[in-house]
């Protein structure tokens, strides 16, 4: 029985980057073999085992065969025969099927390091498009991989667009389909990631973006690692918002914020009063979830508005109309909250008074 560390770990030390985990297969050997050496199963499709210490993933060297249609349509074959070579040729990309055993001798069927000293992305072998999880896993190592100037070859390309067109994508969880634009948007250049997906026609299979700011999301790249609010710059301005939420499966506060953007990108362009700005306070419920404001405001500051008003400092006007307090004295509900609202609308008139 032979382990050897493959993947994203050898990939990324060779690129000289940050190694995030580390994935190992096992070559001759058996579930029997890492049972009695205390690996935990975990793999339901194939046999997939966490090491007793350090935790990490062991998978049995298998081959694989198509069985249907989707990402999860696919026979295994994991038994003690199966050599490094056949399990590395089932890989997405060479630069993915390079091995490296326990003497720290790297395995190289497929050219993967010449095509990472070349800055290429390519294929291993024809069954690229048997898998249409592919495309979507291509456009986000192009976008992690861009500020090193890597390319995806022209062959892999026509294979993407191959995928895009056969329908498969839509066979896609909606669950898998947020992982892999969880980890573009963490990227130094997640506009790359949606650019490639439009190119070869997958985006639309997963959802039409009408609207994609790319220059905008590109500069707020530079200056935030905060991904809700790349995600809130990226989409806002679309009509079919409640679609996109939907195929992208987002989280609840993805939602929110760049529903909270679209808000304040609307209300910049237009003339602005103590009424418009206690709406838009009530529409995002700023005084109780302040955080969540401010960083949908971070993602609206992105975009210029083309209507030469004062700029509002949204800070100060929260704690306006926060520090207001309520007549409890009035006893009645209605009277309560009418009053509330005057107040506040009085803070607000005199703060614009002052700018």
């Amino acid at each position: 029985m032979n382990i050897y560390l493959v993947g994203g770990a050898v990939r990324d030390t060779l690129l000289g980057i940050e190694v995030l985990e580390q994935d190992w297969v096992v070559v001759g050997g058996t579930e029997n073999d890492l049972k009695r050496s205390g690996y935990k199963k975990i793999g339901k499709d194939f046999p997939v085992f966490l090491h007793p210490d350090s935790k990490e993933e062991y998978a049995l060297a298998r081959k694989e065969r198509k069985s249907g249609l989707g990402h999860k349509a696919f026979e295994f074959e994991f038994d003690s025969s199966v050599t490094l070579e056949e399990d590395l040729l089932r890989r997405d990309l060479t630069i993915n099927a390079i091995a490296q055993d326990e003497e720290g001798k790297l395995i190289d069927p497929y050219n993967g390091i010449k095509d990472i000293e070349n800055k290429v992305i390519r294929k291993v072998s024809s069954s690229f498009k048997e898998d249409p999880l592919r495309v979507l896993r291509v456009a986000r190592f192009a976008s992690k991989l861009n500020f090193l100037q890597f390319t995806i070859e022209r062959d892999t390309l026509e294979s993407m667009k191959e995928i895009s067109l056969s329908g498969e994508i839509k066979t896609l969880s909606k669950e898998r389909i947020w992982m892999e634009t969880h980890k573009a948007l963490i990227t130094k250049n997640p506009e790359i990631y949606f650019l490639t997906l439009q190119q070869v026609g997958a985006l639309d299979e997963v959802c039409p973006l009408e609207v994609m700011n790319i220059e905008e999301l590109n500069n707020s790249s530079e200056e935030t690692e905060d991904i809700a609010i790349r995600w809130a710059v990226l989409v806002s301005g679309n009509q079919n918002m409640q679609e996109i939420n939907t195929s992208f499966n987002l989280p609840k506060e993805f939602i929110e914020i760049s529903g909270i953007c679209d808000l304040l990108i609307k209300f910049r362009a237009t003339p602005f009063s103590a009424h418009s700005i206690l709406e838009i306070i009530h529409q995002s419920d700023l005084i109780r979830k302040p955080e969540r404001f401010f960083r949908a405001e971070k993602a609206s500051s992105f975009f210029k508005s083309s209507n030469q008003q004062i700029a509002i400092n949204w800070e100060t006007l929260y704690d306006l109309v926060s520090n207001v307090e309520a007549e409890i004295a009035l006893k009645n509900g209605k009277l309560i909250a009418k009053k509330l609202q005057e107040d506040r609308l009085q803070v607000l008139e005199n703060y614009l008074s002052k700018i």
